[in-house]
């Protein structure tokens, strides 16, 4: 039977009008984890960063340029709420589950530092020893139970959170825009031209974020904060 991410699966199910475009990243991380154990890593970060890009705009949390993957998960967990409702002790419930949840922001800094390390997720010789199948089902178990939490607290509770601001634009990456445009060949329809980078931000923006926070940590691969212990 191939595995299936039966929390992530749920979500698509729960919030078909939201979570559409993540059924692509489930799809990866689940042919990655049945046959694919090497390419585990990118798809379990991709899911999280996706998690960060989207979850964050409606809690009206603002990353800094240069804040790395533990900073930015850190940020998220901070904004949300976890409270219960109708509980006499909600808000004491809502820090409570937030020390809890605090681990997640070791998890994210552990999945940054073994993102870093050759042939875990990129580079090193062919040669090496890479990720087999035991690391990938415990990645992806990781990845479907609390990415799939992230994402269903902070849909089911749209109306108790900060009013959406507005998304960032296409033309807010014009250097990651220009990558994908070098990457990638000019995609034809019916006589007519579009750069791929914009075909990509119009039909699937959640992949083009998780694309380009992958880019632009991979830019950051020299800076030493992925490798720091999280304040």
């Amino acid at each position: 039977m191939p595995y299936a991410l039966q929390m992530l699966r749920g979500l698509l199910d729960a919030h078909p009008d939201r979570a559409e475009p993540l059924r692509i990243h489930v799809t990866a991380l689940e042919r990655s984890i049945e046959s694919e154990p090497a390419f585990c890593l990118q798809s379990v970060r991709g899911l999280f960063e996706a998690a960060h890009s989207t979850i964050a705009p409606r809690l009206g949390v603002v990353f800094g340029k240069d804040d790395q993957f533990h900073q930015r998960m850190r940020a998220v967990i901070n904004a949300m709420d976890f409270s219960i409702t109708d509980h006499p002790d909600a808000e004491k419930i809502n820090e409570t589950l937030k020390r809890l949840l605090g681990s997640i922001n070791g998890t994210a800094h552990a999945l940054a530092e073994l993102s870093n390390i050759p042939n875990m997720r990129h580079g090193g010789s062919l040669d090496w020893g890479t990720l087999q199948r035991q690391h990938a089902l415990m990645l992806g178990g990781l990845c479907d139970s609390l990415v799939a939490f992230l994402f269903d607290v902070a849909w089911s509770r749209g109306a108790n959170q900060a009013e959406e601001p507005a998304r960032p634009s296409y033309d807010d990456f014009p250097d990651f825009n220009a990558y994908l445009d070098i990457e990638y060949d000019q995609v034809e329809i019916v006589g007519s031209t579009f750069d791929p980078s914009l075909v990509l931000f119009r039909l699937d923006e959640t992949a083009y974020d998780g694309a380009r926070i992958d880019w632009e940590a991979e830019r950051n691969v020299d800076q030493p904060a992925d490798n720091e212990v999280a304040a």
